[in-house]
């Protein structure tokens, strides 16, 4: 299941995901930050409607530890790689810790998608960047024409399958 920081970002998985097929990728955008699980109280939780969401497409239960009725083996979370994205990616994690952290342990359960901050291009030549500090220490690419992606949403169609084509994932293991 991937989940987008919105509703461009899931236009932009969406265009993605024609390359790697619709039969085992669902998408969800998440509206804004989610509720920090940690801090908040079981009613709170239990009213919260977009972890409710996210639970109900997963099939995952509060409370419950069967995981025979998952919809999804796995989550991906696709967001913005500014400080906002960073965040909404830790608040998902905190979910699944709190409340499921056997599905943590297994190494492909939650993972990043990563998309570039920045792209370099002269002629044919493209070069990606998925930090600022990374692109800040290249000095290969003074003179190339600059594109800086202030969100998923900047991407067009043609860069999501780009991306797609070739998946650049980080995987969280909880030990």
């Amino acid at each position: 299941l991937l989940l987008t920081e919105g509703d461009s970002a899931l236009s932009m998985a969406i265009s993605g995901l024609s390359v790697v097929g619709r039969e085992y990728y669902g998408a969800f955008p998440l509206k804004g930050k989610l509720l920090n699980v940690r801090d908040a109280s079981n009613k709170v939780i239990l009213q919260n409607k977009e972890i409710n969401s996210i639970l109900r497409i997963l099939g995952l239960q509060i409370g419950s530890k069967d995981y025979s009725k998952m919809r999804y083996g796995s989550v991906m979370a696709m967001t913005d790689q500014d400080t906002d994205g960073s965040h909404i990616k830790g608040l998902l994690l905190n979910v699944f810790d709190v409340f499921f952290p056997e599905l943590l342990q297994q190494n492909d359960f939650f993972c990043v998608f990563q998309t570039p901050i920045i792209r370099a291009m002269k002629g044919n030549k493209k070069r990606y960047f998925y930090s600022l500090p990374e692109y800040e220490s290249c000095d290969t690419v003074k003179g190339w024409s600059i594109k800086y992606y202030k969100g998923l949403g900047t991407s067009t169609a043609a860069e999501a399958r780009e991306y797609f084509k070739n998946l650049k994932v980080l995987n969280y293991i909880n030990k």
